[in-house]
C-alpha cells in the first residue's frame, strides 16, 4: 500500500468513534514527533478499544459471540485480573475474525503484524540480542492507514451471528408479516450492516430452507422466508448475482422429494425458470401432470398455478379435489384460483353445519383478499341456499368477511339490494341486522321492499 501521500489528519476524520479518535491522535503526535516505538503503541491501543467499542454495539443488536468476549472482558476488568486481560488482548484478532468476523482474515494478517511490531516497541526484549527495535516512518506510517483504513473507520457489520439472530426472529411474534414491511424490516435488520460475504451466505440459506426445508423449525413460516429472499434480492443486488448462481445449483441437484417445493420456489421467483437445465424443467412438468389428488400431501405444489409451464396441470387438478383436500390446500394457501371451487362447494352445503363448516375451512381464509365481485357472488351463494342464509353462524361469520374487505373490494349495490330482499322476505332482517348496519356504513341505503308476487 502505498502510504506516502497519506495525511493523517485527514485520516483522523474518518474515525468513527470519538474515544478511539482520541487515542489513535497520540499516536499521530507521537509520529510527528519522531516517536516512532510510542506510535506504534498508541496505535494498538486505539485498534484494541475499538474492537472493544464496535463489540458493545454488535451485542446491542444482539451478537452473542460478541456478548461472551465482553463478557470475559467485563468481568477481568472489575476483578483486576491484568493475566486474563492480557490473555483477551492477545486473542482479540484470532475472536474478531473467527467469532464476531469485525475483521476479515486478510485485515488480521496486516493487523497481526502491527500487533507483532508494537511488542518488539514495547517489550525489547522480544527482539533479538536486546537489540532495541527502531521502526522505520514508512512502516509506522503504514500501519497507522492500515488502522483506519481496515478497522477504525468501518462500521461494525455483523458476521454469522446474522443467521443466530434471524432464526430467534422469524419465529417471534415480533417479526412482521405484511410482505412490504418484511422488505423494510430484513433490509434494516438484516441486511445494511452485514457483511458482503455473509449477506451471500444469509441468501443462500434461505433459498435452502425454501428448497430442502432446513432448518426445519422455518418450514411453517414460508410467508416470512419468501419475503426475506425477495429483500435480499431486492436491496441487496450487489449479492444477488452469486445467490442466484448457488440457487440454480441446488434446484438443478434437487432430490425427487423436494420437487413440490422448487415448483414453489419458481411460482416465488420465475426468473430462474429459464436458467434450469432441461431435464430439471421435465422434470418439475412431470411432477404436476402426474400429480394425484386422492394422494396429495405436499401442497407447495400447487402455487405453480401462476407459472405457464405448470398452470394447466394444476387447474386440472384443482377441478378433482375433493372437500377435504381442497380445505387442506387453501388452509396451506388460498390461492385464488381455488376459489371458484371453494365457493361451489360452500353453495352446495347440505346441512346447517355443514354450511358453517364450509365457510369457516373454504371461504374464511379468503378474508382480504375477496374482490367487489368474489364478494357478489358470495352473497349470492348465502341467498341461493336456505342451508346456508338460515344456519345460525352465518352472519357472524359474512361479517368478518365483509370487515376484512378493502372499501373499494365491497359488494356492489346490486349484489347488496339482492341479499337484502331475500332476508326480508324470510323474515330474517334481525338475525343479519349487523351485516346490513355494516353494508351501509358506506353509503349504501335500503331499497324499497319489493311486493310478493301476490301482492
Amino acid at each position: 500500500m502505498d502510504t506516502g501521500f497519506v495525511d493523517l489528519d485527514i485520516l483522523l476524520t474518518r474515525i468513527r468513534h470519538p474515544q478511539s479518535k482520541v487515542y489513535f491522535l497520540d499516536a499521530v503526535k507521537a509520529y510527528k514527533a519522531g516517536a516512532l516505538r510510542g506510535a506504534l503503541t498508541s496505535a494498538w491501543v486505539a485498534l484494541v478499544y475499538d474492537l472493544i467499542a464496535k463489540y458493545r454495539e454488535l451485542s446491542a443488536l444482539g451478537d452473542a459471540a460478541a456478548t461472551t468476549f465482553l463478557r470475559s472482558w467485563d468481568n477481568a476488568t472489575a476483578a483486576g485480573d491484568i493475566a486474563k486481560l492480557l490473555q483477551l488482548e492477545a486473542g482479540i484478532l484470532e475472536d474478531a475474525t473467527a467469532n464476531t468476523q469485525v475483521v476479515n482474515r486478510i485485515a488480521r494478517t496486516h493487523l497481526e503484524r502491527l500487533r507483532e511490531d508494537r511488542h518488539l516497541c514495547a517489550h525489547p526484549a522480544f527482539s533479538a540480542e536486546a537489540e532495541l527495535f527502531e521502526p522505520t516512518p514508512e512502516l509506522v506510517r503504514l500501519h497507522l492507514v492500515n488502522a483506519v483504513e481496515l478497522v477504525l473507520s468501518q462500521e461494525p457489520l455483523q458476521g454469522k451471528a446474522i443467521f443466530e439472530l434471524y432464526d430467534v426472529d422469524v419465529q417471534s411474534p415480533g417479526f412482521p408479516t405484511a410482505y412490504e414491511r418484511i422488505l423494510d424490516y430484513v433490509e434494516q435488520r438484516y441486511l445494511a450492516r452485514v457483511r458482503a460475504q455473509n449477506v451471500r451466505n444469509f441468501g443462500t440459506v434461505l433459498a435452502k430452507s425454501l428448497l430442502k426445508g432446513v432448518p426445519p423449525q422455518w418450514e411453517p413460516l414460508h410467508r416470512k422466508v419468501i419475503p426475506s429472499l425477495v429483500a435480499v434480492r431486492e436491496r441487496a443486488a450487489h449479492a444477488w448475482p452469486d445467490i442466484s448462481l448457488a440457487i440454480i445449483r441446488l434446484i438443478d441437484s434437487l432430490e425427487p422429494a423436494n420437487r413440490a417445493r422448487a415448483i414453489a420456489f419458481i411460482a416465488a421467483f420465475p426468473d430462474f425458470w429459464p436458467q434450469l437445465q432441461e431435464p430439471t424443467r421435465t422434470a418439475l412438468q412431470a411432477t404436476t401432470e402426474n400429480a394425484d389428488p386422492t394422494t396429495l400431501i405436499d401442497y407447495r405444489v400447487l402455487a405453480g398455478v401462476t407459472m405457464p409451464q405448470f398452470r394447466p396441470a394444476l387447474l386440472a387438478l384443482f377441478a378433482r379435489l375433493n372437500r377435504e383436500h381442497l380445505a387442506s390446500a387453501i388452509a396451506f394457501h388460498p390461492l385464488a384460483d381455488l376459489w371458484p371451487h371453494a365457493l361451489e362447494q360452500y353453495r352446495s352445503s347440505s346441512s346447517w353445519r355443514g354450511s358453517e363448516a364450509n365457510f369457516n375451512d373454504l371461504i374464511a381464509p379468503f378474508a382480504g383478499r375477496l374482490s367487489s365481485q368474489q364478494l357478489d357472488h358470495l352473497l349470492d351463494a348465502i341467498i341461493e341456499n336456505g342451508q346456508n342464509w338460515d344456519a345460525a353462524d352465518t352472519d357472524t361469520l359474512m361479517l368478518g368477511v365483509l370487515r376484512n374487505a378493502l372499501l373499494a373490494d365491497r359488494p356492489s349495490h346490486d349484489a347488496r339490494n339482492r341479499f337484502y330482499q331475500h332476508i326480508r322476505r324470510m323474515r330474517r332482517t334481525d338475525k343479519y341486522e349487523d351485516v346490513l348496519t355494516f353494508l351501509q356504513s358506506d353509503g349504501w341505503v335500503l331499497p324499497p321492499a319489493e311486493l310478493a308476487a301476490d301482492d
